[in-house]
């Protein structure tokens, strides 16, 4: 009896064009020598688990039913037992990279990477994210990593996380760094770590390095200028030098000129104007560059917001007006702290003029027991009541409309003009795509291994895939740009796509498998899937021809 047996292609041979011309598999071989008795390398393991998490995403349990429907010869596994890549396999690769030195192996990867795909590396961008994890998960690792509680961006502190931080290239937006910390580490005391790996994968110390305001401390801006390196980041609200210059531009007017416009992104019909104030503008302490920045954009949002808190503040007046003079609002002081509350959570009390005011009001209470009649006595008592009123304070309110829009961008580098300095921030979005990949499509968060130390060693892998998809993407685009292809029809219904994402090609070549026909336990026939002409298009992109897409398989 014959059977049709199917085995997924999909986009392994893109991954492993990746792998080969990197050399990938050689370096991973220096850090994790195959043993005597292993029967698959454990460089193999890693690599097919770094493709997993690129196109299949199974949890660890299910990757034994991954591997036995793809084809494993695109990747040169063609010599391997299927069978024996199960969890086991695959969990005890995690505990063999936990147990390397990943730090190097993860500096010599990304030379590599560098010296392969020639990518620039005179600016870095730098930011972090959480990674919330369900159940209980005892212990640390060796570098007292462990989970705990902290600041969720995933708006889940009831839950303990891990800290993943993620720096890029401008080139690409290509990773060249991570680092796993403890759930409670804060970003201002990660940066000047950071840096110094940074330094030993870059050919000089003054590459640009980008990141949130968290990196504008005086203790790590002093220790990246004071090596040698040049840094960007936008100040925070403590800084006095902000505080002061929104003080002074609430009253005084002061003249911009308009330096950059740009497409919205995602909004082609709608432009972002962005603005800079006249100046010198200068840090009191070490007098850093500050370019005050006003942008179109940012000022409809600001006062979307502040109307929304406006509102929302007035709606809270309202119900807790219709409450006062009962129960615990009967007195001065409690409605003054019900107002007060108010006015801090929506944060609009200086826009908002509250008025409470004191009245008494009489009444007549009977003098005895029984139902009134002509010689019944009353006495009259009085009662305080308050009234509460508010109104908007419009001089405030216009006051306000002057900052609509600012925020001080620090460079410590004053040769940058403005435009660069602004352009440069402006890259940091596309570190929230990676982390966006790494959770939403990847699904790495929650947690879902039982060891701490096979989480921080599956977030290397992580790692692995991010680069070799970023690797990907920046090949597409860049022969797009060349060859003058304004977009891909890659979207369904063959929507153009001016900037094609790794997953969306992923998506397209998912669909291409080899076939066998297999009578009595022999294979007696095989075919294959032939290429759409967009697909060939995506494969000359990456210099993977056709035939070497199917050669293996």
């Amino acid at each position: 009896m014959r059977t049709l047996k199917r085995h997924q292609v999909g986009a392994l041979p893109l991954l492993y064009a990746i792998i080969q011309r990197s050399g990938l598999r050689e370096v991973i071989e220096q850090y994790l020598p195959a043993h005597g008795n292993d029967q698959i390398p454990v460089a193999d393991t890693l690599l097919l688990l770094s493709c997993n998490l690129c196109l299949g995403k199974q949890p660890l349990y299910e990757l034994p039913a991954w591997v036995d429907s793809i084809d494993l010869r695109p990747i040169g596994y063609a010599d391997y037992d299927p069978h024996k890549f199960n969890d086991d396999r695959f969990g005890r690769t995690l505990d063999r990279l936990y147990a390397a030195d990943r730090a190097s192996l993860m500096t010599e990867l990304v030379r590599r990477f560098v010296a392969t795909f020639d990518l620039d590396l005179t600016r870095i961008h730098n930011d972090s994210t959480t990674l919330k994890a369900f159940g209980a998960y005892p212990g640390k690792t060796r570098s007292n990593v462990e989970l705990k509680r902290g600041h969720s961006k995933d708006h889940r502190h009831d839950l303990k996380q891990l800290v993943f931080s993620l720096s890029l290239c401008a080139d690409g937006a290509v990773p060249v760094h991570h680092k796993v910390y403890s759930g409670n580490r804060t970003d201002d005391t990660t940066h000047i770590e950071t840096w110094n790996t940074l330094r030993k994968i870059t050919p000089s110390a003054d590459f640009l390095y980008v990141a949130d305001c968290k990196l504008c401390t005086d203790a790590q801006l002093a220790y990246i200028t004071r090596h040698g390196g040049r840094a960007i980041t936008i100040m925070p609200e403590t800084w006095t030098e902000v505080a002061e210059f929104k003080s002074t531009l609430r009253t005084t007017s002061k003249k911009k000129k308009e330096i950059w416009r740009r497409r919205q992104p995602d909004q082609q019909d709608q432009w972002e104007y962005f603005s800079v104030f006249a100046g010198e503008h200068h840090t009191k302490k070490r007098g850093y560059r500050i370019h005050w920045i006003c942008s179109s954009e940012k000022r409809r949002r600001d006062q979307a917001s502040r109307e929304q808190r406006l509102l929302k503040s007035e709606t809270a007046l309202m119900e807790l007006n219709a409450r006062i003079n009962t129960r615990n609002l009967k007195q001065r002081a409690a409605i003054d702290t019900a107002v007060s509350k108010i006015l801090e959570q929506y944060k609009t009390g200086s826009f908002l003029d509250i008025r409470l005011g004191d009245s008494t009001v009489q009444e007549k209470i009977q003098i005895g027991r029984g139902r009134p009649g002509e010689k019944t006595r009353f006495q009259t008592r009085t009662h305080p009541i308050h009234t509460l009123g508010w109104s908007r304070n419009l001089k405030a309110l216009k006051q306000e409309t002057r900052i609509d829009g600012l925020f001080p961008l620090l460079c410590t580098d004053s040769n940058l003009s403005a435009k660069e300095v602004l352009q440069a921030y402006k890259y940091q979005p596309r570190l929230e795509k990676r982390f966006c990949q790494f959770k939403s499509i990847h699904n790495a968060a929650p947690l879902l291994f039982k060891k701490i130390s096979r989480i921080e060693a599956n977030c290397f892998v992580f790692f692995i895939a991010l680069i070799m998809q970023a690797l990907i993407e920046r090949e597409a685009r860049l022969h797009m740009q060349q060859d003058g292809t304004d977009a891909l029809p890659i979207y369904p219904e063959q929507r153009d796509a001016d900037r094609p994402t790794s997953n969306k090609i992923f998506d397209l070549f998912e669909p291409l498998s080899t076939y066998s026909i297999i009578d009595n336990g022999n294979i007696v026939e095989e075919f294959k899937d032939d290429l759409n002409d967009i697909q060939n298009n995506i494969l000359s992109y990456l210099n993977v021809r056709e035939n070497d897409f199917w050669v293996a398989a």
